[in-house]
């Protein structure tokens, strides 16, 4: 198996296969046993990684919530003290306490990793039993883990076994199905954990299990052990059954699945350098101008970057365009009236309270008004948190759709006119975590008029003032309520905007590599069926 690996690291470096040479390289590690194994936990966000590690912990270690956490990679390891150590983008490296740590990994206290942290390595005395396993955080990266961000750095390709997490609360989406393709691309060791299954009755947990064997056989052509899970299972029942059957495997025969994800691994490169040596065998006896004209065969005007660069952002706009719509379609109708009634009385339950001068009066008010307003937008921001990542998931979709057609396309043309199959490979743009929105209110009065409460007297106008401020407050509720549809709308339209990039970063870098492979030859014709040969062998 080495001497396929330096066999395809020599290919890769002849004909300038950067990114084989890359996966070639992060094969290294496995060539020789480790100390110990990766295990990875991916999945969708919410879809309860983190609950499934801190399962395993039998403590809350992990961060869990509404708000996702960021982009951060977070390894937990044995240790006999409790230790974490942070490391920066930039190389550096620090030591925090456990209890620190949601304000490195979280969103809500590193929104976009503006602390730049690169990874978490947390070593633990509850891992006692698992100290030939690494467990891996991958927080909400979904399929798009594999491809290149300076945090990410394609610990896809680092994958020792994995367990991909599905919701009972959405089974199976079409992001679920392109992680277990990826994961299984990199590993033979892949099993499905299916959480949450306190929400569905014992008969409806076993037809979505039936359901998933069926659809991941579907579109991997393999089957997969599946593991019901709740956080809410008090006897640990669900727990200890994926601790047996797979973790004390897999420490037990550590060597032996070493060397099995190793070939798993070697297969799919192998496979995928052969791909590419096919192409350039085809071009190889041809003349340049032979060549152009192939080229431009495969990568016709409908291919080209200008093209799809205008389709891409049309669509991203497109969606963009609505956003603001749609919110408003759904929040005034739905919200507003109830959210004014409901003001109105609680101000009426409050006023009557609110004893002294009209200063004192005021400021009551105001911050009555404030979290008041503050507790039911929440409120409807979590009830219309489907809503608004539907609108999100619409357009990433759509994306989504797109570039699977631009691969089908490009796959087709280079099969038809070079009689070359590409293996498969996914990709789909990730699921950007909307911000939490901040409160605004008014004061009391446009001027400070309640500064002259002592020539006011308020025992004869309470009831003016009362119905001052309740003539506020429908105002109030419109102005906050499109308030929260504007951040929303900001929030989605930046999340369009991510994916939309993060598209084009994926076709661009796409056609350059297959520009790349229909260019100057770097080697005979004899040759390159040298290196066909070795590889067969």
């Amino acid at each position: 198996m080495q001497d396929l690996l330096k066999t395809i690291r020599t290919i890769a470096k002849k004909q300038d296969f950067q990114g084989i040479l890359k996966e070639a390289n992060d094969l290294k590690q496995f060539s020789q046993p480790n100390n110990w194994l990766d295990v990875v936990v991916l999945g969708q966000f919410k879809a309860g990684k983190s609950s499934l590690i801190n399962s395993f912990l039998r403590r809350d270690v992990l961060p869990m919530g509404v708000l996702p956490v960021t982009a951060i990679i977070t390894r937990l390891v044995y240790g006999s003290e409790e230790h974490v150590v942070i490391t920066k983008l930039d190389g550096s490296k620090f030591e925090i306490s456990i209890n620190e740590l949601s304000a490195y990994v979280t969103e809500k206290e590193n929104p976009e990793n503006e602390k730049e942290v690169y990874l978490v390595d947390i070593e633990l005395p509850e891992l006692k039993g698992f100290e030939k396993l690494r467990l891996i955080d991958t927080p909400g990266l979904g399929s798009a883990f594999k491809h290149n961000t300076a945090v990410t750095e394609n610990w896809f390709n680092k994958i020792g076994a994995a367990f991909v997490v599905i919701s009972a609360a959405q089974p199976l989406s079409e992001n679920d199905l392109e992680v277990i393709r990826t994961a299984a691309e990199q590993s033979p060791e892949v099993y499905i954990v299916l959480s949450k299954t306190d929400l569905l009755s014992k008969k409806e947990v076993e037809e979505v299990m039936s359901f998933l064997v069926t659809k991941t056989r579907e579109a991997v052509d393999r089957k997969f052990r599946i593991f019901p899970y709740t956080i809410k299972d008090k006897t640990g029942k669900f727990r200890n059954e994926i601790q047996t059957t797979v973790l004390d495997h897999l420490a037990k025969h550590l060597e032996e699945t070493q060397l099995s994800i190793y070939r798993h691994k070697m297969e799919h490169l192998r496979k995928l350098t052969k791909s590419y040596l096919e192409i350039r065998l085809n071009l190889a006896s041809k003349a340049e101008s032979e060549r152009m004209a192939l080229k431009n065969k495969i990568l016709d005007e409908q291919m080209k970057l200008n093209f799809i660069r205008k389709e891409l952002l049309y669509i991203a706009r497109s969606y963009q365009d609505s956003t603001r719509k749609e919110l408003e379609n759904q929040l005034l109708k739905q919200h507003l009236q109830p959210l004014r009634n409901w003001l109105a009385k609680e101000f009426n339950a409050q006023f009557d309270q609110w004893k002294g001068n009209l200063n004192k009066v005021s400021r009551n008010y105001e911050k009555w008004l404030k979290e008041g307003m503050a507790q039911a937008l929440d409120k409807i921001e979590k009830e219309e948190h489907d809503f608004a990542n539907e609108l999100l998931a619409n357009a990433q979709n759509h994306l989504n759709n797109y570039i699977t057609h631009f691969r089908e396309r490009l796959n087709h043309r280079i099969n038809e006119v070079l009689h070359v199959q590409l293996p498969e490979e996914d990709f789909q743009v990730k699921v950007e975590p909307l911000e939490k929105p901040d409160i605004v209110t008014s004061w009391a009065f446009e001027s400070h008029i309640d500064l002259l409460w002592f020539l006011i007297p308020m025992p004869l106008l309470r009831n003016t003032f009362r119905k001052n401020f309740a003539k506020q407050l429908p105002d109030e509720a419109e102005k906050n309520l499109r308030r929260l549809i504007s951040i929303l709308t900001k929030n989605i339209n930046k999340a369009i905007n991510k994916s939309h990039d993060e598209a084009l970063h994926y076709i661009t870098g796409k056609l350059e590599s297959i520009e790349h492979l229909l260019a100057e030859q770097h080697s005979g014709e004899e040759e390159i069926r040298n290196y066909l040969n070795q590889l067969s062998d």
